[in-house]
């Protein structure tokens, strides 16, 4: 039987203490935002989670962390593909030789940490708990432990709502604020998160959420990636061009 509420009334967090606390097996679907979320128990451990964004799909972990390249995930995923989908897309990974066991351990704990994350920061929204259903075939199943990823998600939810004090406004553009020519000079005084952003807004101007789409970096290093270009003064809002630096950002677009 299943038990449904709104996260108004027990909030996710409420929600892992009271199914870890009680070793409880099963299923807990939570829908809010516009995402829905699955995460299953086993004996009140966390074993599997997964999202309907597809940034936050394992492969795609893997390739943000910089353990495997695009190339390697797509031959992995037809090879995933040819054996029926039975062998999950991590072991097909370690098989090859392309990541390690710990490898996929860390990425499926910042997995789970980024979902926990995302919904714990979505507001309003629904849960549903279904006892004693099991993972699905085909999907990597890893004990973590639920609260120990619960405090570290809290942590990195409130650093990011600090952020979004300091972010743009998710409807403004964000533009590059230096000719094509100086970008590849500027991009060696930075890390890899700021160089990422940088290669996007070559293409064109992006708002936020564009740039989280295009960059598939997580939340919290793209926000830290974006104010830091932002306070360089090497990317720029709509806002705080004038003019003439609007007619240089359209033209890297051309």
């Amino acid at each position: 039987m299943a038990t449904i509420g709104e996260l108004s009334d027990f909030s996710v967090a409420d929600l892992l203490t009271m199914i870890s606390g009680r070793k409880r097996s099963g299923r807990l679907v939570v829908k809010t935002g516009g995402d829905e979320v699955t995460l299953y128990f086993e004996d009140g451990s966390l074993v599997r989670v997964t999202s309907g964004d597809i940034a936050l799909r394992i492969g795609r972990m893997l390739v943000r962390q910089g353990l495997i390249d695009t190339p390697r995930l797509l031959e992995a995923l037809h090879l995933q593909a040819e054996r029926g989908r039975d062998a999950p897309i991590g072991e097909v990974l370690m098989r090859k030789g392309w990541i390690t066991e710990s490898d996929l351990q860390h990425c499926l704990e910042e997995q789970s940490i980024e979902v926990l994350s995302r919904v714990m920061s979505s507001g309003p929204g629904l849960f549903t708990f279904e006892a004693g259903l099991k993972v699905d075939g085909g999907a990597e199943i890893t004990p973590l432990e639920p609260m120990a990823l619960l405090k570290i998600a809290e942590e990195r939810t409130a650093a990011l709502a600090t952020l979004q004090e300091q972010l743009p406004n998710h409807l403004t553009p964000i533009f590059l604020n230096l000719p094509p020519t100086a970008l590849a000079e500027v991009q060696l005084s930075f890390g890899a998160p700021e160089g990422i952003v940088l290669n996007v807004l070559r293409t064109g101007p992006k708002t936020y959420p564009e740039l989280s789409a295009h960059s598939a970096l997580d939340d919290l290093t793209l926000g830290v990636a974006v104010i830091t270009l932002l306070e360089e003064g090497v990317i720029a809002t709509t806002a705080q061009l004038g003019s003439g630096g609007r007619q240089l950002a359209n033209s890297f677009a051309d």
